[in-house]
């Protein structure tokens, strides 16, 4: 029953070394993933985006069991927390940068129940270390907050909940979105720069001093030619420019020569898309080139909403295995059974399902449930399940009492009917004619649901 092997995960004393790029390990990995997403505004759009579609998903415990008491308890505990849930998923998408987020999850005893008090992050930068067990799990981590005093705190895995982008390896720190947007965003940073250097020297122009012939061009700080090369690295154009040349000195600016051979523009361009590829979110940058089909945007949104829930599916999944089930064991309960969802992600297309509803709706056992979640995508009032039941038994009373006024066009009408001058006759109905009544009443709420459906296929369309 023992094993045997390893995964093979690259660390020296808790400290991850997996990736073959120096830069890119521990914290100064950090401080590089970190400056691409502050000083990009692709992949800081990017990552926007992500959090703005996950921000709109709906959560919510669910369990096999009906009347659950186990989900009131959730909820309780969610509503307890100093800061929201969707707070909470805001932090926890630092993973994506990063490659991981880890929170310690605090609890608190309000009468007889242990709640959450708040999952608190531990940020990325004051990771200091990784405990592995002897079977090569994890079982902890060493926290060191940057501060006078070198105090390292030790957190076991019990108190910490910890979200990854991908588990390869058993490697806690996942692996970020953006590390295959380091060589593009590497390249597009450095051509930017010198695009501007190139910008400004075609507005200044190119600073050139002629010396006289009997000027002192030694290695030394004093020497004419040190003074010259510093004066002319130090030439800017603007609202305090002018120099003072001693004499014999010539100053000029001279052109750089027009158009260039490479297309800086084109190339930083390329480097942009490469970047938003590599979070599957190319489609903010059609239109910006005038280029750019509606088709293809709605196909790779597709993607990027594929990707947004596989992010959602990850937070889910993880709160679901580590979060839910340590609570409900310091209550003395049992998990199996109860989990965190979430509604899909992205915008659904309305036209799509009215079509969608033409086509099948009326092969479809429609439950108050689906009935809300029509009436939230035609942005309608909303209204719970109690409501919508209620309404239903109401109007199909007042089809019951409307049906005698109409004429009787079929053959079990006329037994309905019968059943009915029976029934206000004290004479009490066999059971045919009591059956043929219920057919009869089934039909007609039934064809009462299809006028409503079919309204909410008219209101779909027009909106």
């Amino acid at each position: 029953m023992a094993e045997l092997g390893r995964t093979g995960l690259s660390e020296w004393s808790g400290q991850i070394q997996e990736d073959f790029l120096k830069e890119l390990h521990g914290k100064k990995g950090y401080k590089k993933y970190n400056e691409m997403r502050m000083n990009s505004p692709v992949i800081g759009g990017m990552l926007l985006a992500i959090e703005q579609a996950l921000r709109k998903i709906t959560w919510d415990v669910t369990s096999d069991v009906e009347d659950d008491p186990r989900i009131e308890l959730v909820n309780d505990s969610l509503e307890n927390m100093s800061a929201s849930f969707n707070d909470h998923i805001t932090e926890a998408l630092t993973m994506l940068p990063f490659g991981y987020s880890v929170f310690e999850i605090v609890y608190e005893r309000i009468g007889a129940q242990v709640l959450w008090r708040k999952f608190a992050i531990r940020g990325q930068d004051t990771v200091y270390q990784w405990l592995f067990d002897k079977q090569g799990g994890l079982a902890g981590l060493v926290q060191v907050v940057q501060t006078k005093a070198f105090d390292p705190v030790t957190i076991p895995i019990e108190k910490l909940l910890l979200y990854r982008t991908r588990v390869e390896k058993g490697n806690p720190e996942g692996r970020s979105v953006l590390r295959t947007a380091y060589i593009p965003y590497y390249y597009w940073k450095n051509i930017s720069q010198i695009e501007a250097i190139g910008i400004e020297r075609d507005l200044a122009g190119l600073p050139m001093i002629k010396l006289p012939v009997n000027a002192t061009t030694d290695s030394g700080s004093s020497s004419d030619a040190s003074k010259a090369n510093q004066l002319v690295r130090n030439v800017r154009n603007d609202e305090q420019a002018g120099i003072v040349l001693p004499s014999d000195w010539e100053f000029e600016l001279v052109s750089t020569g027009g158009t260039r051979q490479f297309d800086t523009d084109t190339i930083i361009r390329r480097y942009e898309s490469r970047m938003l590829l590599s979070g599957l979110a190319q489609f903010l940058m059609l239109g910006q080139d005038k280029v750019g089909s509606l088709a293809l945007s709605e196909d790779q949104t597709d993607f990027f909403n594929m990707s947004v829930n596989a992010t959602a599916d990850i937070i889910a999944e993880t709160f679901t295995k580590y979060a839910i089930p340590r609570l409900l064991k310091l209550n003395g309960m049992d998990a199996d059974g109860i989990s965190l969802q979430h509604t899909p992600a992205g915008d659904v297309d309305i036209m799509a399902v009215a079509d969608f509803l033409q086509k099948v709706g009326a092969k479809i056992t429609w439950l108050p449930e689906d009935e809300i979640w029509l009436r939230s995508l035609a942005n309608l009032n909303d209204v719970d399940t109690e409501r919508i039941e209620d309404e239903r038994e109401r109007n199909a009373e007042r089809m019951m009492q409307l049906r005698p006024q109409f004429p009787q066009q079929r053959d079990d009408d006329n037994m309905a009917a019968q059943y009915y001058r029976a029934t206000q006759g004290n004479k009490p109905p066999n059971d045919n004619e009591r059956r043929l009544s219920e057919k009869q009443i089934y039909r007609l709420v039934n064809r009462f649901w299809e006028d409503q459906k079919n309204r909410i296929r008219r209101g779909l369309k027009e909106a």
